[in-house]
């Protein structure tokens, strides 16, 4: 189960306008396709029947878009019917009608897994617990759970609980709950522009630290990473995206620069202007010298 919503809507799903799943990747791919197909990779591999991922939003969230060419059935987008359950109880709901034995995979949509995600799966399965999750010494959000559907038939019916304060904390008396420890953040998150320009640079080869022009943009090691550009983006030539994001139906005219920014769908930066550490939704003009 992908877990697309949040209980606050980030700053960067409001100004895109979709869905963070729905944010495109370096490979030409989004979130929600690399979520897929790792599912997709570690079900051929190691299930003994095929495995359906479902992603579940907000009532007042952006629906998904999908993923692209997943066979009919084995990717279901389903909307929260109830906004005020918490995730165990989301989670309650949501398996209703799954045998108590079988487990699933729960994991937060807005991440980026800098490990194999059927190793996380694996070192959780090898637990052999009702209940497990990945953790790192660095104390980095967890964003992954294998946990066995007769465990949630404990969450109350009604009410909002919560998975970590509430749910878990009962579990640990009552069930055997075990952590899997990783060394290192084993994932990076997408909720704000600084985090998906950072998950962007880590899976494209480079190191997450968060740089920006403002630091020295002429200093010789400040090379581009990745430079996104969606189909219905229209990028002129002698016009640079340096570790940037041209959103579908954005336009940068010739001779601009875009640096660490994501330009939504109408954004125009116009031919010589310069854009940086930004979310453009408007037009961005080129200064005039005085």
């Amino acid at each position: 189960m992908v877990l697309c919503g949040s209980v606050h809507s980030t700053p960067l799903a409001r100004r895109v306008g979709r869905s963070l799943v729905d944010l495109p990747l370096p490979s030409g791919k989004t979130l929600a396709t690399r979520h897929f197909e790792a599912l997709s990779g570690f079900s051929q591999k190691h299930s003994r029947g095929p495995i359906r991922m479902r992603m579940i939003y907000d009532a007042d969230g952006q629906v998904p878009r999908g993923v692209g060419e997943a066979p009919p059935g084995e990717c279901v987008i389903e909307q929260d019917p109830s906004p005020i359950r918490g995730v165990a109880g989301l989670l309650s709901d949501a398996t209703k009608e799954i045998a108590d034995d079988r487990y699933i995979v729960v994991c937060n949509g807005a991440l980026v897994f800098l490990e194999p995600f059927g190793e996380l799966v694996r070192s959780m399965a090898a637990t052999e617990a009702d209940v497990s999750f990945v953790s790192s010494r660095d104390g980095a959000p967890v964003g992954i759970w294998l946990i066995r559907c007769g465990v949630l038939r404990s969450v109350k019916p009604v009410g909002y609980i919560d998975l970590k304060e509430q749910a878990l904390q009962s579990w640990n008396e009552s069930h055997r709950v075990r952590v899997v420890e990783r060394p290192r953040a084993y994932s990076m998150t997408t909720r704000s522009l600084s985090e998906y320009l950072d998950a962007l640079h880590a899976i494209s080869g480079g190191a997450s630290h968060g740089t920006s022009v403002d630091e020295d943009p002429y200093r010789e090691e400040w090379e581009s990473s990745f430079r996104i550009q969606e189909p219905g983006a229209e990028v002129a030539a002698g016009a640079v995206l340096h570790d940037a994001v041209a959103l579908e139906g954005s336009r940068v005219g010739k001779g601009a620069v875009v640096v660490r920014s994501v330009l939504c769908a109408g954004a125009v930066v116009q031919p010589g202007a310069m854009v940086a550490d930004q979310v453009v939704t408007g037009t961005v003009r080129k200064e005039r010298r005085r």
